[in-house]
């Protein structure tokens, strides 16, 4: 199967996963693309609406395996693209954790240590500080190594903005609001293809050769899953800086504390995020599903844990009021790889899914992969990638929930049991639910 440039293809959502998709067949000349999404970019139900998001690239010995590999095509692009390229900020990055055997869990810091014997345990405040002279905090029990000087985090809602630009430019269309909210899937009853899309205000999109489901965390609405993914969500909160305080933590390097969080330097509007490290948040419904609903409040636990975090590294922010709080979405695969795969019921739907937190960083590439799934089919894939980023429902019995990640409670916990809630506009806490 080759799909010719005129053929007509839909794709549902436009947030990091959607743009790159949409953009990377535009630029392979394919003319008949349109976009559907419930929220124009950058949409405020897209995890990628954000000012900064992590870049750090996998230490490796040898071939690189697929992840590795990814991310180190994608830093090119980063470095390259001229559509990306102005999003990049190379400041700088830091592998920290609150004892060295949780350090030492992280094969990325093994590997490092082996190809750097000699590299430096930070294992003081004074180390530290000789790569964060802000961080004027007791640092207590942190430990770390700096990692990588040519990374350190991508402007996120930035290079959305760019890709939807681009897209216009080549011509590609969008459907927004109420006509692009899809909710709903027509099929056909003899070859279970898929026939329209039909939207929350009732209208019907028929007659695309390829559709191609890359609407995030909101997948698990759409289409049965068969429990491979579980949207989640994370914390974040803004502090606003001075100016003279704004040049002081410019160009700090992202440091990356497992079991405490992480902190970005300012971006355009003198503000840092910061976001607490923890196994995320579910909400879960009658039958067990994880379904997002979104919000600008933040539970207590995690307002306070980001205050602990500013309290040990920079102790004269700790107190400065939020000015943005919020929730952020994503889509757990079990195994945290992606699902980029022709569904195995409705052979011209394309799934581009699975993003388990970690892909905005390949977003200047991750649209070429779902691309040639749409053009090819999964034989457009190498083998290696066909196998990893199946359709693969045997691989959540058993799941692990937690995912590898530390901090927090150390376990997942449902939104509805959160009793009390802060918001900017509503600090005091209080209930949502």
């Amino acid at each position: 199967m080759t799909l010719e440039k005129h053929s007509k293809i839909f794709i549902i959502g436009t947030g990091t996963f959607g743009l790159s998709t949409a953009l990377s067949l535009s630029r392979q000349g394919y003319i008949n693309i349109t976009c559907f999404d419930r929220d124009s970019v950058p949409s405020n139900f897209s995890a990628g609406n954000d000012s900064n998001k992590i870049f750090d690239t996998p230490q490796y010995i040898g071939e690189p395996d697929l992840p590795t590999r990814i991310r180190l095509e994608a830093k090119h692009d980063w470095l390259n693209d001229e559509g990306y390229k102005p999003y990049f900020h190379p400041v700088g990055y830091l592998n920290a954790a609150m004892s060295e055997r949780v350090l030492n869990e992280s094969s990325d810091v093994t590997t490092m240590k082996l190809l750097k014997p000699d590299a430096e345990l930070l294992d003081t405040p004074e180390k530290f500080r000789k790569y964060l002279k802000v961080f004027t905090g007791e640092l207590p029990g942190w430990v770390g190594y700096y990692m990588h000087d040519d990374e350190g985090w991508v402007h996120a809602r930035d290079s959305l903005i760019s890709a939807y630009n681009a897209c216009l430019e080549a011509g590609v269309e969008f459907v927004f609001g109420d006509d692009g909210y899809i909710n709903n899937f027509e099929f056909d009853s003899s070859t279970s293809n898929v026939t329209a899309i039909v939207s929350k205000s009732g209208r019907r999109y028929d007659g695309a050769t390829s559709y191609v489901l890359c609407c995030g965390a909101n997948v698990v609405t759409l289409l049965d899953f068969k429990c491979q993914l579980e949207s989640k969500c994370y914390t974040l909160a803004h502090v606003k800086l001075t100016p003279e305080e704004a040049v002081k933590y410019k160009d700090c390097p992202v440091i990356f504390n497992c079991e405490r969080g992480f902190f970005f330097e300012p971006d355009e509007n003198n503000e840092i995020k910061i976001c607490n490290e923890f196994p995320g948040y579910t909400n879960l419904n009658e039958n067990g599903e994880s379904i997002p609903f979104y919000a600008n409040e933040i539970p207590l636990e995690a307002a306070k844990d980001i205050r602990k975090y500013l309290k040990e590294t920079m102790p004269e922010l700790s107190e400065k009021p939020f000015v943005r709080t919020k929730i952020c979405w994503i889509t757990d695969s079990p195994d945290r790889e992606l699902i980029i795969t022709t569904h195995p019921d409705h052979s011209n739907l394309v799934i581009g899914s699975g993003d388990s937190g970690e892909s905005f960083m390949i977003m200047p590439i991750i649209g070429k992969y779902i691309g040639k799934v749409v053009t090819e089919g999964n034989v457009g894939l190498s083998k290696e990638e066909q196998l990893a980023w199946r359709w693969r429902p045997e691989t959540a019995t058993g799941r692990d929930d937690i995912g590898g990640r530390y901090g927090g409670s150390g376990h997942v916990t449902d939104l509805k049991s959160i009793k009390e809630w802060v918001s900017v506009e509503n600090p005091e806490p209080h209930p949502l639910f």
